[in-house]
């Protein structure tokens, strides 16, 4: 019985090593987007792709972020509805989701966003562009 429980110890002990870090974990550091967003209307104040500068196309509309998961970017013209989602995994890390039409000037802000920042008037989201490999960056400041 001795020897069993010495057994069971030595390969327990072994079988435990330094390669049994945490590795990617998620943090969920960024988790407050889901409560931040859907308080009042936001406006892109920053929209760049590389070295295109997108920011002035939407700077007519404001975005409301809804519990529910529905956005809707509005200005006097047009109403442009849309979804958004927060996402977070170990391989990905934090995601903003957001999906709209494939309409201009809409079609640039479909991705999965890696979330930058987040504080109660500013979010900041980048992505590294799967096509060409530029970095884009998108930022919502509170109206």
């Amino acid at each position: 019985m001795k020897k069993l429980l010495l057994i069971l110890a030595v390969v327990t002990l072994f079988s435990c090593n330094s390669d049994d870090d945490a590795g990617n974990v998620k943090t969920d550091e960024f988790e407050n987007i889901k409560t931040t967003l859907p308080q009042g209307k936001w406006k892109i104040t920053k929209m760049v792709d590389g070295t295109s500068d997108h920011t002035s196309d939407f700077q007519s509309f404001s975005f409301t972020f809804n519990e529910d998961g529905t956005v809707t970017a509005k200005n006097d013209i047009l109403t442009e509805p849309g979804t958004w989602a927060y996402q977070s995994s170990s391989n990905s890390g934090e995601e903003l989701v957001l999906q709209f039409s494939e309409m201009e000037p809409f079609d640039e802000l479909n991705d999965d966003w890696d979330i930058v920042s987040v504080s109660n008037v500013k979010i900041e989201l980048s992505d590294i562009s799967g096509g060409d490999g530029d970095t884009e960056l998108l930022t919502f400041t509170k109206i």
